[in-house]
């Protein structure tokens, strides 16, 4: 168990570029551009839908709940001002003039200068009560200015009253007079429920394209680091945790996937929104827009420093949170260990501070939210506030109707709702764009299996003759584990390699299975280097017997045949001649029988026998056994001799071993000591020259040491 995580990949992260990530995360779109174009359609859709809204509480209140005018007396000659001031107004519905008055509805009266607005409210020209006007289109609407002929005055179709003069009216007669207002609004509410239907249908269809989109797009780039990772050499994975590379293909591909699927689309929505607010807004008064945005330059500030504390936190969660996983993947595989050697409490503190420093680095996270959210809220709310004040003197003094200060109260919280999701989405893109670093780290380490060599090249026949020519290798530079090493294997010959541990016996056969690559010499297979043949060709002809057998989670028969398909007669026969076929009865479902991960169901014995009928489906031309036999009992052992001669049969054999016992059958042996090779012969010829080989057999069976010669 060990304390220093300084092989983390997130201690070398440095300063994040958010535009080159940007750009990389855009190269997993392209396939989907079609889906990313659907999806901007329905986004414009519904920020449309969004936009209409509010203007159309607009509508209703200026047109059917509080139709309002007022009345420009006209005294003495028509000046040149005045005919100004009346283009400006236009002519609206309810325009007229009857003798020195005129009755002009509050909308036309907003389209006035505002200083000459003023001058008119100073010099009494404009009559300072309100008036409510309607077309008369029943016969009801004209009995009831037919009764009141005193409280109306009416120009053509249109009637005139003053709104104190309504309080006059009886309720049947009011309901009667305002009875286009109630289809107004009748009409109005229809329109609102079916841009709501719309907008709904709309965001229903941008959410399933939204999601299919980073899903999809999520799934490539789990399967590319997938696939990047099975590419690793061997090195890459004995420096780092199987717990962060976990973390890499499931949180931190989360992370983007959450980013794509819920934010990246809504993001650019509430930028449509947005920008389809102030034009709204502009439009309706310029002025009053300027001082709702007087705030905003303090939202950028607040945004620009959130944005830097909390990627750094993010980065150092996700750094964490990658650390709990490795630790947890150790202790859990070692459990046993840890229980032996009653460890817990040991384990228990160092995983305690581990979680403490993920709880307060959580904490910090959230501490930085809490105070982001809450001032945006405050802006917001300022806003509002100035909204209401300046645009409530507005409203009193003529310039903007009542409907028109309702709208942009509606959009300013349309308008500040974008900015509140991108307060919390920003925490989410945040932690996304800190996953995806780490991702492209990943994704950028070039710490690969060498197959800058690699070609088709593919013989049709093998042999399996083996050669190594002064092969040199050093996992660490300065601390060579083979020097010159120069050895022959013939076709169909038994080669055994024997040595003290940290001889260099298991390297050499990772150097034969390119795993590693040597710093010097080559290594021929039938007089090609290997660096010459498909790497996965030769992984074919080159099959690999371990003492530590890997099993995968799945059925006995999937652990036997992985991706090969045989006949049921050949693979009846392979489990014959692995001597599987009392195992097999003995399990429940035979063939079909469950193997957990690792096996951890089956004895070591059983193990080493389903790795041999592995070989045995792979039919490899090369045999390699890496203590094959040890730690076994003696009737296993007898089992498993038997079933390695008939996968020896025809095959070149390579041999490692402790147990001397079970090579004295090889056809020549080698004796490894520090990197070199220092005996090479039979069992015999090696027991009469009683040297190293004499010395390690004497040791093994417990013989009295005899001086070598």
């Amino acid at each position: 168990m060990h304390g220093n995580y300084g092989y983390f990949e997130e201690d070398q992260l440095g300063k994040p570029y958010d535009w080159p990530l940007w750009r990389r995360l855009a190269h997993y779109g392209r396939p989907y551009l079609r889906l990313i174009i659907l999806s901007i359609v329905f986004i414009l859709a519904v920020t449309a839908t969004e936009l209409i809204l509010p203007y159309l509480l607009k509508i209703g209140i200026d047109r059917d709940i509080l139709p309002s005018a007022r009345e420009l007396r006209l005294g003495g000659e028509w000046s040149p001002e005045m005919e100004s001031a009346l283009a400006q107004i236009g002519t609206p519905p309810g325009l007229t003039r009857e003798g020195e008055h005129l009755f002009v509805p509050e909308d036309g009266l907003q389209r006035l200068d505002p200083r000459l607005l003023q001058r008119l409210q100073n010099q009494g020209v404009l009559g300072p009560r309100r008036i409510y006007y309607t077309r008369l289109q029943s016969a009801a609407q004209r009995d009831v200015v037919d009764i009141h002929p005193d409280l109306f005055r009416v120009v053509g179709d249109w009637a005139y009253i003053y709104y104190r003069d309504l309080d006059k009216l009886s309720s049947s007669e009011l309901l009667s007079l305002r009875q286009g207002d109630m289809n107004g609004l009748w009409t109005l509410s229809l329109v609102f429920v079916i841009v709501l239907l719309v907008s709904g249908a709309c965001t229903f269809g941008l959410t399933l394209v939204m999601v299919k989109a980073g899903q999809s797009m999520m799934h490539d780039l789990r399967m590319e680091l997938f696939t990047h990772l099975q590419r690793m050499s061997l090195s890459f994975f004995n420096r780092q945790p199987v717990g962060r590379l976990v973390t890499r293909l499931t949180n931190d591909i989360q992370n983007l996937d959450e980013m794509f699927s819920t934010v990246i689309m809504t993001l650019f929505k509430d930028g449509v929104v947005v920008c389809g607010i102030l034009m709204v807004l502009f439009y309706l008064d310029w002025r009053l827009t300027l001082v709702s945005l007087s705030v905003m330059p303090l939202v950028f500030l607040l945004f620009h420093f959130f944005g830097v504390q909390v990627r750094g936190a993010f980065r150092e969660i996700r750094a964490k949170l990658a650390r709990i996983n490795a630790t947890l993947n150790e202790y859990l595989s070692g459990i046993r260990v840890i229980q032996l050697f009653q460890q817990e409490e040991e384990t228990f503190r160092r995983f305690h501070h581990l979680n403490h420093d993920y709880y307060q680095t959580n904490l910090r996270q959230i501490t930085i939210q809490a105070i982001f959210f809450p001032c945006i809220e405050l802006l917001a709310t300022t806003t509002t506030a100035l909204l209401l004040w300046y645009g409530g003197g507005q409203v009193i003094r003529e310039r903007l109707s009542l409907g028109a200060l309702v709208a942009f109260l509606s959009y300013l919280r349309m308008f500040f709702g974008p900015i509140r999701d991108l307060s919390q989405k920003y925490s989410v893109m945040q932690s996304a764009m800190a996953s995806a670093e780490r991702a492209f780290h990943l994704l950028e380490n070039r710490d690969r299996e060498d197959l800058s060599r690699e070609s088709p090249e593919r013989p049709l026949a093998v042999r399996g003759e083996i050669q190594f020519r002064q092969v040199t290798f050093a996992y660490g530079e300065g601390e060579p584990v083979l020097d010159k090493i120069s050895f022959r294997v013939e076709p169909g010959e038994t080669l055994a390699i024997v040595g003290v541990t940290g001889a260099g016996k298991t390297t050499l056969i990772h150097l034969l299975e390119r795993f590693y690559e040597p710093q010097e010499g080559t290594i021929l297979l039938d007089g090609q280097d290997v660096r010459s043949l498909d790497l996965s060709w030769l992984r074919q002809q080159v099959a690999l017997i371990m003492q530590d057998v890997f099993l995968f989670a799945g059925s006995l028969r999937e652990n036997i045949l992985l991706d090969r398909s045989v006949s049921p007669e050949e693979l009846k026969r392979i489990i014959r001649y692995a001597q599987l076929e009392d195992v097999v009865a003995r399990l429940p479902g035979g063939l079909d029988a469950p193997v957990h991960e690792g096996g951890v169901t089956l004895s070591m014995g059983q193990r080493q026998l389903l790795a041999i009928a592995r070989a045995m489906a792979y039919n490899p031309k090369v045999l390699i056994l890496d203590e094959a036999t040890a730690n076994i009992d003696s009737e296993t052992e007898y089992r498993i001799q038997r079933a390695l001669e008939r996968l020896f049969e025809g095959r070149t054999t390579l041999v490692i071993a402790h147990r001397l016992s079970t090579i004295q059958k090889a056809h020549r042996i080698l004796v490894l000591h520090q990197g070199q090779i220092v005996e090479s012969g039979s069992h015999g010829e090696l027991l009469a020259r009683r040297n190293f080989y004499y010395r390690l057999h004497q040791l093994q069976f417990n013989h009295a040491l005899v001086p070598a010669d």
